[in-house]
């Protein structure tokens, strides 16, 4: 306990150091080649918006109390301030979400970026970035094999701006660029959760009961992990490919797992994957490999611990006409000892299958001079026989403001389903966006 927790702290010190140092400096300051200073070429750069938004269920949910799914009055302020070498960025939101009548902070980004020159020759080829920040990678559309970055799926289901579907996390983020190719490392000290589907907002399905349930939970520790996470992407382009290797070590990202007293709790992971994204045709093809070893379970017969799985996605996107883009994926989901898990279930008849496949579409049309954009993805379970359809038109005439309104909704045949689950849930929203 007393390391995992140092090891934070050391980076929130380091980030600390690094913005009171920069702070400091006049605009007199060279850059010194054998410290962090650094003389400031700009003056801070402040913006944001002003965000009002509601949502309501299209059908009564039976375990949840109210048709309000989002409630929203938020501001955000950014603050970025640009030196010879680096840049300094606050990115923070203050909102009242009236779902749960509550005022939040999401500090979504008070981070350091620079160059390692001072470290000498070798850090030119280096570029950290040290703090609270937004992380992503792969090639997936609202599908992710080897992003375990942390994701917010109750503002991705509320209908929330699709930036809010990626979550922060504090962390050190070191870059490298050679002629043979690129690193990016990630060192988060302390686990990053997923804003998962807990109760609050959406009620879910649990197994034991049968149906629904939304008992608004936390995990807490010692069955939330405080341990470092360790994410590794080496990346290079050949020719108009670009090819990518991934490597992750740490937990599932949601509490997937229980005890035997069902307590929910992550349990230990590691992925291996890669990618490939390529010109081919009038458009653009992809594809995605992970493979998921759930350490606390290799064996699979464990039934209260998710098995390990492989994972694969190929997708393909193009111009379709003028002002008219389509994309189509496929993924699967391949379950690894599964006549063990059949073996040990504890509830078989709501088994996931051997293989889960999803098929996805996408419509995205821009008129009115692309003033108006109406998007329509569709996530379909040909396995499952469940999906959900996305619906979202933004309006946009001018730079300050865009009005939005859309609609989420779930449909399926069985409530154990991933996508049917949440059929309660399907909900219509409208937001109203101003920019400062």
């Amino acid at each position: 306990m007393k390391n995992r927790l140092s090891s934070r702290t050391f980076l929130t010190m380091m980030l600390l150091f690094v913005t009171l140092n920069t702070l400091a400096q006049t605009s007199e300051d060279e850059w010194d080649m054998g410290d962090w200073s650094e003389e400031a070429v700009e003056s801070p750069i402040f913006t944001g918006f002003i965000d009002v938004s509601a949502g309501n269920r299209i059908s009564s949910d039976p375990v949840i109390d109210g048709a309000k799914t989002l409630r929203d009055i938020r501001l955000q302020v950014q603050w970025e301030k640009l030196l010879s070498h680096s840049s300094l960025t606050i990115t923070s939101d203050l909102y009242y979400d009236g779902v749960l009548d509550d005022v939040k902070l999401d500090v979504r980004e008070f981070a350091w970026q620079g160059r390692l020159d001072a470290f000498g020759e070798w850090g030119k080829y280096f570029d950290l970035k040290l703090g609270q920040q937004v992380l992503t990678w792969g090639t997936g559309d609202y599908l992710f094999l080897n992003d375990l970055f942390p994701k917010d799926y109750q503002s991705f289901f509320a209908g929330r701006n699709d930036d809010y579907l990626k979550a922060p996390s504090l962390s050190a983020k070191l870059s490298g660029f050679f002629d043979w190719g690129n690193i990016d490392l990630v060192v988060t000290p302390e686990f990053a959760a997923d804003n998962y589907i807990n109760g609050d907002y959406f009620s879910f399905f649990s197994s034991q009961v049968g149906s629904n349930i939304a008992p608004g939970f936390e995990v807490n520790p010692p069955y939330l992990p405080e341990s470092p996470e360790y994410a590794l992407r080496y990346y290079k382009t050949f020719g108009s490919s670009e090819l990518a290797i991934y490597a992750y070590d740490g937990f599932h990202k949601s509490p997937s797992s229980q005890t035997s007293e069902g307590q929910a709790y992550f349990s230990e992971l590691k992925v291996y994957g890669a990618s490939i994204v390529s010109p081919a045709f009038a458009g653009l093809l992809k594809a995605e490999f992970a493979y998921y070893a759930s350490r606390d379970d290799n064996q699979g017969t464990d039934p209260l611990t998710p098995n390990d799985q492989s994972r694969l996605l190929v997708g393909y996107e193009q111009e379709l006409m003028k002002d008219v883009s389509g994309s189509l994926q496929w993924y699967l989901e391949r379950t690894h000892d599964y006549s063990q898990l059949k073996l040990n279930s504890l509830t078989p008849e709501y088994d996931p299958n051997r293989s889960r496949i999803v098929l996805t579409q996408q419509l995205v049309y821009r008129l009115m001079q692309q003033t108006l954009t109406i998007n329509a993805f569709n996530f379909y379970s040909t396995s499952d026989k469940d999906g959900f359809l996305k619906l979202r038109v933004d309006y946009s005439p001018v730079d300050q403001w865009r009005l939005a309104t859309g609609m989420n909704l779930f449909y399926g045949d069985d409530n154990h389903t991933f996508y049917n689950q949440f059929e309660d849930a399907s909900n219509f929203y409208a937001s109203f966006k101003y920019f400062y």
